[in-house]
């Protein structure tokens, strides 16, 4: 006879699949066709059926049958319903990806009982509710994507650090309210299109000097930029556009020496172009499209050789180009459209721009 946990695992997942509305890459699971059951001696410790086109839900997935599962991928499939609640039996899980779905309700609480989790995703998803404040209890959490989705902000009075954490994101959820708790490792943090207000939190800047991705693209922040950005040294990639960010472009990105993409288009930044942006010798990508810039474009770029997209159309800016800006050989995106530039683009500015194929002016 097979082993009453291996057999009953089987039984579980072949219940399931009869179950499902579409299953066809899942018809050799079948109790006929699983030979030498008898001789099963362990038990399964993980489902992969990422991409398998699956539809149906998970309500008839005995979680209980799989005692020692540790991952579960049901990635970009066509599951519907809920997440539920038994999901909390799967007590040495470490990966969880229902990724790219559609499932819909809220995020059990009993999620906090999976104490070895270290990867959640349940991005692209139709999930309602509050986040439950159980999901704190996650301690051994280092990926946390919980993104596109309908999701309101946990309590974060309730919800403790997450030591561990160095991925975060709440990205295209309407309803968050920033994030309150202590990451310490944080490297990625995607909070854009959540609607957010008022400006940055000073706590952002003192708590997360690990952050090497900020994305906050498509919010509702305003006022000034702090010079207490200068506090993410480590920063590669920072994405501001599309806010209400007044005031002028502060000298202290030339204080983050790691950025390799800015972007601060589509606010109101006024004023000139720091000159400070030329000492960001690893930037690729700068993009300060739709504001009010008025100053002339300082030579100091020339010293970015590693740009490959600069984008300052639509802005105010005057002068005329300078011959510094040949050194940027590995330009392939340049636009000045819109402005009040002066002077025409010489031939000897644009002869090292092998690269280029988009030039607006």
């Amino acid at each position: 006879m097979a082993s009453s946990t291996a057999r009953t695992q089987v039984e579980a997942l072949v219940r399931w699949k009869n179950a499902l509305s579409s299953h066809d890459s899942l018809d050799s699971w079948a109790l006929n066709n699983l030979t030498d059951l008898c001789r099963w001696k362990g038990s399964i410790s993980e489902i992969n059926l990422s991409g398998e086109k699956l539809t149906g839900t998970l309500d008839q997935l005995d979680f209980d049958s799989f005692p020692n599962l540790t991952s579960l991928n049901l990635n970009n499939n066509n599951f519907s319903g809920s997440i539920p609640s038994t999901i909390g039996s799967l007590s040495k899980l470490n990966c969880l990806d229902i990724s790219n779905n559609f499932l819909r309700g809220v995020i059990p609480p009993e999620i906090g009982n999976l104490r070895e989790l270290r990867y959640i995703s349940f991005y692209n998803n139709s999930l309602t509710g509050q986040v439950p404040s159980q999901i704190s209890h996650l301690q051994k959490l280092w990926y946390l994507d919980i993104g596109l989705n309908y999701l309101k902000s946990p309590e974060w009075s309730k919800v403790s650090s997450f030591p561990l954490l160095t991925h975060f994101s709440f990205s295209l959820n309407p309803n968050l309210e920033f994030p309150d708790h202590n990451c310490p490792n944080l490297t990625y943090l995607d909070l854009s299109q959540t609607h957010l207000t008022g400006q940055i939190p000073e706590s952002l800047f003192t708590n997360l000097g690990k952050l090497e991705y900020l994305n906050l693209t498509r919010n509702l922040f305003r006022g000034p930029l702090s010079s207490n950005l200068a506090k993410l040294s480590k920063l590669k990639d920072l994405r501001l556009a599309n806010n209400n960010f007044s005031g002028s472009v502060p000298e202290v990105f030339g204080f983050m020496p790691n950025l390799q993409i800015l972007e601060l288009s589509h606010n109101s930044f006024g004023g000139k172009i720091p000159l400070s942006l030329g000492k960001l010798t690893n930037l690729r990508r700068l993009d300060l499209r739709l504001n009010y810039l008025n100053s002339t474009i300082p030579s100091e770029l020339g010293l970015c050789t590693n740009l490959t997209y600069l984008d300052f159309s639509l802005n105010s800016l005057m002068g005329s180009l300078p011959l510094s800006l040949t050194n940027l050989t590995k330009l392939s995106w340049f636009d000045i459209s819109d402005n009040n530039i002066s002077g025409h683009i010489t031939p000897y500015l644009i002869s090292n721009w092998s690269q280029l194929t988009s030039l607006r002016v």
